[in-house]
């Protein structure tokens, strides 16, 4: 059986083959150097103008909002006092003698409106009025007054706790971003908010139920001049939408109220607007109407004076 040709080993290969390459560590670590070098002069970069953004958000805080922000955590704990006290109990119903609702129109007022379980505390009731809605009870009782919403929803800026966060961000990205911020905030925030403490009164309704139709209202007022209460009440509305259709000769009746209108709140605030007003004296309106069929012989009116006809 024939062999496979072998070849003999050669042992006169010169070095350059027969070795592996050489590694040129030396200019491998003169690379990693730099790179080194580069990446530590950027974080050391970074890490400085991270300490000058602290500086100035700090610096800026303290020097400037310190005094500002004392003053408005002092008054939205005022009525954070208030809020709490009003739900722990179902109030009775009180008006002070010098009471004049039509006097709040010369008065500049606060409005805040509540859920029963966000009156416990402090951080609750921040919760709550971020979720604040607008509705229609100061309307229906002709006075204006500012939603206290903006005090807990964007005087966050002031509070103790965000600086402190900003303190401890090593982040220039999110430095420089809370340097904006605070830039925006004492620009567009705070004019409104430093406005509200020079309120004169201050309106709260806490919502017993997920809604003013079916379930009570407690309304509290207060004098935040004289840190005295004006009024106070749990009243249940009994609004109520009237739909009518007026038909007259050669016209089109028009199209029929589609019956989820009848469930706005529109007129459930109203109902509890008229009662506030019935405790200073104004009766409450009530609606009644008289059919056609009904009227006696000596109301029936004359051809001008054909009544309108609800369809």
């Amino acid at each position: 059986m024939p062999r496979p040709n072998l070849k003999p080993a050669r042992t006169d290969l010169d070095e350059q083959h027969a070795y592996m390459p050489r590694i040129p560590w030396k200019w491998i670590a003169l690379a990693v150097l730099g790179v080194g070098t580069v990446v530590a002069g950027f974080q050391i970069k970074e890490q400085r103008r991270a300490d000058q953004l602290r500086a100035q958000i700090v610096r800026v805080h303290e020097q400037e909002l310190e005094p500002v922000s004392n003053r408005v955590l002092a008054f939205r704990s005022q009525l954070d006092a208030l809020v709490v006290e009003a739900g722990t109990r179902e109030p009775a119903r009180f008006i002070d003698d010098r009471l004049k609702l039509s006097g709040l129109r010369s008065g500049q007022g606060l409005y805040l409106r509540l859920s029963a379980k966000d009156v416990a505390s402090p951080k609750d009731i921040a919760r709550g009025a971020a979720t604040m809605n607008a509705d229609a009870i100061t309307r229906c009782l002709g006075i204006t007054a500012t939603s206290a919403r903006a005090l807990y929803e964007r005087a966050g800026f002031l509070e103790p706790e965000w600086l402190e966060e900003r303190r401890n961000e090593e982040s220039v990205m999110k430095l420089r971003v809370a340097d904006e911020m605070l830039a925006q905030h004492i620009r567009s925030d705070l004019p409104a908010i430093l406005g509200m403490l020079d309120s004169d009164w201050f309106m709260l309704v806490i919502q017993q139920g997920e809604n003013r139709r079916d379930h009570p209202v407690d309304v509290f007022l207060w004098d935040l001049r004289r840190e005295q209460k004006l009024l106070s009440a749990r009243i249940q509305a009994r609004g109520a939408l009237m739909p009518t259709r007026i038909r007259a000769q050669g016209k089109l009746a028009g199209a029929p109220v589609n019956p989820e209108q009848l469930r706005g709140a529109g007129a459930h605030d109203c109902s509890i607007a008229s009662q506030i007003k019935a405790m200073d004296g104004f009766p409450a309106p009530e609606i009644s109407s008289t059919l056609p069929h009904e009227l006696t012989a000596g109301d029936t009116p004359g051809p001008e004076e054909t009544p309108a006809v609800p369809e």
